[in-house]
Parts: C-alpha cells; structure tokens; sequence
C-alpha cells in the first residue's frame, strides 16, 4: 500500500509539469491478434543483429561498443483474435564473449479485450514500444536489457495511445537477503487534431517509476523510489512532397524526483529540463536537432549524458546542463519481416566545449511462422 500511495503521490507532484519522432519503427512489435491466425501454432523468430559504438568522454557517461544479436523464439498458440499463449526463450549474444547474457525463458499471454484493448501477463511488449523519449529511456536497452516482464495494458486507436505497465525486475521471498525490484510505467500520447489536417498535434504524457524496498527482505538497506516524468506538446506540418513528408517541432518538460528512508545515496533528489526538439521526415531518412537545458536531473533508464551525474562516480557532478543534439537516422523495411536501421548521433556539451557522439547500424529479422492445427 505504501508503494501505491508514493505512486499516487508522485502522480500528483510532478505531473502537472505522441512521444518524440519514431524514429526506430522497425524495432516496433504489434499487439493485435489476427483472426486468420485463429486456432493455429505458429513460431515466432524476432532476431536483432546490432553494432553500436558509443565515444562518449563525458564524466556523466561511459563509453562503449556493443556489436552483438538479441533473439527471441517463442511457440505460441491463439484462440480466435482474443487470446495468445507464447512459450520460448529470449537471450543476447555479444561477439567476442562466449556466454550467452541475459538468457532467460519468454512466457507470454496476452488477451484482447478489443482490437484496440490488450492486457499481457509474463513478457511484455517493452523497450521502445513504450513511447518513451530518450531522457528517459535509452533506447539501445531495447537490444542489450533483460526482457521485461509483469503486467501490461496497452490502448492504441488511430488518435489515442496508452501504456501502462510494471516490470517486476527481482521477485523476492521472506528472508531474501536482497530487495525486490520493480518499474511502473505509463506512456500516453493523445491525437488533439482531426484527420486530414495539414497540422498535427499530440499531447505525450509519460511517467517512470523505480523501486527498490519490501518489507519481507533481510538485505537491512534502504527503500529508494526514483521518478522521471515527461510532458510535451509535438506539431507536425505535413508536407508529403517528393522528398518531406512532415515538419515537426517538439517541446518537452521534463523532471527528476528522488524519495529515499534516510539519507539521498545520489548528490540530487529533484531536478528539471526542457528539451525542443526540431525534425524533417523525409522516409526512410529523419534528421532531428535539439536542445537540452537541465539543472539537477537524473534518469535511472534515460540516456546518461542528459544527466548531471553519473552513480558510478557520483563526485562528478554537472549541476546544470546545456546541449545540442543532432541526429541522422535511416530506418526502412527492406523485405515482408526484414527491417535496417542506422543512426548517427551527437551530444554537444556548450560549457565543456566538447561533442559525445555515437553510430551505429541494426537488421532485424521478425517473421511468423503459422501452423493450422
């Protein structure tokens, strides 16, 4: 009940202060259940090669290569265009490292209430699919993370998209000696305009919460909650010509919040940003450019170097934070079920004088496999 209650708590707090460009669709995986899949087994390969170099020198951020694939095989079996059971498993292989990392079953059910309403028990439709803006989700998780799993609902029509979910990270006993772990999310962007209009507005709302505690646990440490909450206002002028398809600027508020037992293990236990975001379609290509300005802010998922500390050398601090953002994606469905994407990105810090920057490319092979029973 007390994490309930600090759910509620921090709803009110810091909220009152469609998510930023999809920039990685090819990544997306869709909820709705076909009925021509209807009593049938299928096997499901979703396969992800990646390559992603990370030269970052800031002292809020290690940098790092990732070269690898994340694959998941699951045997499923669906009732009408209601019901699905998966059962496989998921792991990452990392090129240069023989053991298997983050190797763990996938278990999945999911029930359409609606074509357009989904309720996922087990594994979820987690990482990007969330919506999440990256000063709050770094997106490369989506390849490298441990699978999420727990609860999840998901609403998504033509206008209006919701997500909400908790992802039980350490599920623990009476007499563990660790804490159990867990992460609430909501992400939820609202269509504010009719179809067929040259402009575009959506209204993102998204909260991610982290806690660390129980009451049953032997470890003797603190509870900690950490929060991170987005509100934002995104426009779009469609072009459609031959080579633009939209026009878009973004605006962003964001905000950190901290609530520990006793005394804060971080340097800051609230902080803010701001982040506009400016961008050009032209598929398969998007150029983004960007500007965050912070004072005090902390992510626990978003991408380090918004931050303005990093926990692994909290003595390192940068209070407030000024960068410039640049970004070239390419992003295309090449075959049915074969996607690539590349990315460049850039991270100009204007009080250290100094740009982190990262590349990086992606194939992704997701393909169902049907099967009449």
């Amino acid at each position: 009940m007390r994490f309930v209650y600090a759910i509620l708590c921090v709803l009110i707090d810091l909220l009152p202060l469609r998510a930023q460009h999809d920039l990685r669709f090819s990544l997306f995986s869709t909820p709705v259940l076909s009925a021509s899949d209807s009593n049938k087994v299928t096997i499901r390969a979703d396969i992800v090669g990646f390559f992603k170099n990370n030269e970052y020198f800031s002292p809020v951020a290690v940098g790092q290569t990732l070269p690898g694939t994340a694959s998941t095989f699951a045997l499923g079996y669906q009732r009408a265009d209601r019901f699905k059971a998966e059962l496989g498993a998921s792991f990452v292989k990392y090129s240069g490292r023989d053991p298997l990392h983050n190797a763990v079953p996938f278990v999945r059910l999911q029930y359409s209430i609606t074509p357009a309403l989904h309720m996922v028990l087990g594994n979820l439709y987690g990482g990007i699919n969330h919506r999440l803006i990256e000063p709050l989700y770094l997106w490369e998780q989506h390849f490298t993370a441990k699978p999420e799993s727990g609860l999840q609902c998901l609403f998504h029509t033509d206008r209006w998209f919701a997500d909400a979910w908790v992802d039980w990270q350490h599920f623990i006993r009476y007499g563990d000696p660790e804490q159990e772990a867990l992460t609430f999310g909501a992400s939820l962007a609202g269509r504010l305009t009719n179809d067929g209009s040259r402009v575009s507005l959506t209204m993102p709302l998204q909260l991610l919460m982290h806690h660390k505690g129980g009451q049953i646990d032997a470890s003797g440490e603190h509870t900690t909650l950490l929060a991170n909450t987005a509100m934002g206002l995104c426009t779009r002028l469609n072009i459609n010509s031959e080579w633009v398809r939209t026009v878009g600027l973004d605006l962003y508020a964001v905000g950190y919040w901290g609530q520990y037992s006793k005394e804060p293990f971080e340097p800051y236990d609230k902080g803010w940003g701001v982040y506009p975001v400016f961008s050009v379609d032209a598929s398969p290509i998007v150029f983004m450019a960007g500007y965050w300005y912070a004072q005090k802010y902390y992510a626990f998922a978003g991408e380090p170097l918004f931050g303005s500390f990093n926990p692994c050398y909290p003595d390192q601090l940068l209070p407030e934070r000024n960068l410039v953002t640049c970004k070239l994606v390419f992003d295309k469905e090449l075959l049915t079920g074969v996607f690539m994407g590349a990315q460049f990105e850039s991270y100009s810090d204007l009080h250290r004088g100094k740009t982190d920057y990262s590349f990086g490319i992606h194939l992704r092979f997701n393909h169902l496999f049907r099967f009449t029973k």
